[in-house]
């Protein structure tokens, strides 16, 4: 008896079976909206209304040429960037630090023949053979020279150093800029191809082949697999009995038995008459919206009229 009560047709028959409370209304889709993240030209639309698309499908192609080109663009300063950092690291070029060994060579050979001179000045000064004067000219001669190869040796060390700290942390600051703007480059011709990461049927095809789509002119609209809703109007005097979590039984035509679906929303305040209404007796004039999802898998369509069964409200209501 409990069975044949819970149907509302037949319990009406019996004058046993007390009236379960009962809402009415329809399945709603979740519909997405597939649409470039720039503007850009249809190139291939892949798919035609009512299609049904595995996931990571491609549903679109964009225009690439632009987003290649501007990808090119980044690799060559990414690349301009990192052989700029590199030179810093390395010091003066080789060619540079050949030009300075060779100097520091012939240096130390006028070096050594301002001391040869010196020497041989030294030997004559004790014999009395040349001048003071000769004697400091020698001298200083070779001092000049010795501080020739000094300096030379120096300018060596230095050209052979890398540069300054803060011209490398600048290199690589450019470097780690130049591959940001690199892998911007390559996410954004990666969104020239339109795909979703779950199951969709193609609803509406908004743009096609040859025409200018853009995040405000879409190209499709999808409904994802399972991606529904039900939207039931609650009579005020069972809206105490409910609640967000509620199971409810659902009941539809076609639909197969023992569907759940479950509360997920209640609409804080009070309709006068649904949208359209689906309600079992025109004196239903307050009602409350009510959202759930049904559970596990389903064949609910959008627009599909439901009906569920409410929980008994406590106190005979």
């Amino acid at each position: 008896m409990s069975i044949l009560c819970s149907l509302p047709l037949i319990a009406s028959l019996f004058g046993n079976c007390s009236p379960r409370p009962f809402a009415t209304g329809y399945v709603e889709g979740e519909y997405v909206i597939v649409a470039p993240v720039e503007i850009a030209q249809v190139r291939k639309l892949s798919v035609s209304r009512g299609d049904k698309v595995p996931a990571g499908t491609v549903l679109v192609e964009m225009e690439r040429r632009d987003a290649e080109i501007a990808l090119a663009q980044a690799d060559a300063r990414l690349a301009q960037a990192r052989s700029q950092h590199a030179d810093l690291l390395e010091g003066a070029r080789p060619a540079e630090i050949q030009v300075i060994e060779a100097n520091l060579t012939s240096a130390l050979l006028q070096a050594e023949e301002a001391n040869r001179t010196l020497e041989r000045i030294r030997q004559l000064a004790t014999r009395g053979a040349t001048t003071d004067a000769q004697l400091d000219d020698a001298t200083t001669a070779a001092r000049v020279a010795e501080a020739r190869v000094a300096q030379i040796r120096a300018e060596l060390d230095v050209a052979r150093l890398p540069a300054r700290p803060q011209a490398i942390d600048r290199s690589k600051a450019a470097v780690a800029a130049a591959q940001a703007a690199r892998e911007r480059a390559d996410w954004r011709l990666e969104q020239r191809s339109l795909s979703l990461s779950t199951p969709v049927t193609v609803v509406d095809i908004i743009r096609t082949d040859g025409e200018i789509a853009g995040p405000s002119a879409p190209v499709l609209s999808v409904l994802p697999e399972a991606a529904v809703k039900l939207l039931l109007y609650v009579p005020e005097r069972q809206f105490s009995s409910i609640s967000v979590g509620d199971a409810l039984q659902v009941g539809c035509d076609g639909c197969d038995d023992g569907l759940v679906a479950r509360i997920s929303y209640i609409s804080d305040t009070p309709e006068f008459t649904p949208p359209v209404i689906y309600s079992l007796e025109n004196r239903q004039k307050l009602v409350y919206l009510v959202e759930a999802r049904p559970e596990a898998s389903h064949t609910l369509r959008p627009g599909q009229i439901v009906s569920v069964t409410l929980p008994e409200a406590e106190n005979g209501e």
